[in-house]
């Protein structure tokens, strides 16, 4: 027999929502290690948080072997845009099915513990602000011909979370009011 209550329980244990879902586990683990979170970043263009999304992301379903020949013949390894098409999309695919975990109230809840388990607030980065960082790194590796409104489509095809798809809009309607105070 199956009890519904009306207010759902939140889960307040951080290692539960980091085994459940690797992008948590990456940003907790990026914030620990004071890793960037920056794709344009001029020293380091996020690199090891990239490597470690890419790992989690493609898991066992190619070799070690092949992984360090796509670290010798990929300029800018592991941007998800320069990966080979079928392992991108792989890669894509693996994001958006963890995208789609992420329940309403998830965004605020990860920040909410992950404050609680460090003692500290965190102003630099939030989940949403890593979010918005992974919906980039999806966007660049959308097909380029395709216009914006077809990208926007393509990228939210698949996504189902509520709040992962609020956050494409908002960094849409940012996207589109400056662009119309520039023309």
């Amino acid at each position: 027999m199956n009890i519904e209550f009306k207010h759902k329980r939140r889960d307040t244990n951080l290692m539960h929502h980091r085994r459940e879902n690797y992008l948590i586990n990456s940003y907790v683990s990026s914030l620990r290690r004071r890793w960037c979170m920056n794709h344009s970043c001029s020293t380091c263009g996020a690199t090891d948080l990239c490597k470690l999304l890419f790992e989690s992301a493609i898991g066992n379903e190619i070799s070690d072997d092949e992984k360090k020949e796509l670290m010798q013949i990929t300029r800018f390894y592991p941007r998800t845009s320069i990966l080979p098409e079928a392992i991108k999309e792989k890669v894509i695919s693996s994001h958006i099915n963890e995208f789609n975990k992420i329940e309403k109230g998830g965004i605020e809840n990860v920040d909410m513990l992950v404050e609680q388990n460090s003692g500290k607030t965190i102003y630099r980065c939030g989940f949403k602000d890593f979010l918005r960082f992974m919906v980039m790194d999806i966007w660049y590796s959308l097909d380029h011909s395709l216009s914006h409104f077809d990208r926007l489509e393509q990228l939210k095809s698949g996504i189902t979370s509520i709040e992962v798809l609020d956050v494409v809009v908002e960094m849409n309607n940012h996207f589109q009011s400056l662009r119309n105070s520039k023309y």
